[in-house]
């Protein structure tokens, strides 16, 4: 949010703020006339029926799903593995991020091997999973892992190296202990890393589940979406499509609220006066 500050002479500062409602309402409105255009085009054969139902048709099932016993099981089971593929990502990136941007020798010696595995999409490694695994929860949890913890770790390297170096000076002078170096220095310091890359892998960490429910055959909604798809049930499908989208919002949105909460303190969530 920006504000706008009049300077007159002889008075107080006072910020004028302007607000997002009429930003938000032109994107709703955006979002209203898809919509409206979706329908329109489905209703008037100018989109092929067979393939894409009426925007009307697919809100019904989306309605419908949430009475659906099958929908709720196959739900928990993406957002449980969702969650606990997360927790891994945030226990095993964050360590070792700190323990490689805090060593040169290491940060030089394992750049090439992080450069490497990156850009691998977990896609291309789900057969091998199905050959160790099967498509079981430990295969999805895996490649949900190797595929969202690079944007964690990528941040946390990024974080030790940008400590300053005054601040740490600062701490040895005054004789302060390792503890408390890492919790008043260190940690404020790498959280604003942390907060995005966290952000970040969560998307990615719900992509990939959905991916190895619908290529893997791994219980969750993507096996939901290919069996709608197998048996005609193409509005359904598209209900589906829609709630993995919302799921994607609401992801981004939690975690953009729990960032600005955390990081009240940092410049970048301040607001500006201008």
């Amino acid at each position: 949010m920006t504000t706008d500050v009049a300077i007159a002479p002889g008075r107080s500062r006072r910020p004028r703020r302007t607000g997002r409602l009429p930003y938000l309402a032109v994107g709703w409105a955006t979002v209203a006339a898809l919509l409206a255009l979706w329908e329109l085009g489905a209703r008037t054969a100018l989109l092929p029926g067979s393939s894409i139902p009426a925007m009307t048709d697919v809100a019904r099932e989306f309605v419908a799903l949430f009475g659906n016993a099958t929908f709720w099981d196959k739900f928990g089971a993406t957002t449980f593995s969702w969650s606990v593929g997360l927790a891994i990502t945030a226990a095993v990136a964050v360590p070792l991020g700190l323990l490689i941007g805090s060593s040169r020798v290491l940060l030089e010696s394992t750049s090439a091997v992080i450069e490497f595995l990156k850009p691998i999409p977990p896609i291309a490694l789900i057969p091998l999973g199905l050959l160790m695994w099967g498509p079981a929860l430990e295969m999805k949890l895996t490649l949900i892992v190797f595929g969202a913890m690079w944007p964690v770790l990528t941040q946390v390297v990024y974080g030790i190296r940008e400590v300053d170096d005054v601040a740490l000076s600062m701490a040895r002078t005054y004789q302060l202990g390792r503890w408390q170096t890492i919790t008043r220095i260190v940690v404020p310091s790498v959280l604003p890393f942390v907060a995005p890359g966290l952000r970040v892998s969560a998307s990615i960490a719900l992509i990939i589940a959905f991916v190895t429910e619908m290529v893997g055959g791994t219980e969750g909604l993507g096996q939901m979406l290919v069996a709608a798809q197998s048996s005609n049930a193409i509005a359904q499908m598209y209900a589906l499509v829609v709630l993995t989208g919302l799921m994607g919002l609401a992801v981004n949105a939690a975690f953009r609220a729990t960032e600005a909460l955390m990081l009240r303190w940092h410049p970048s969530n301040r607001k500006e006066l201008r």
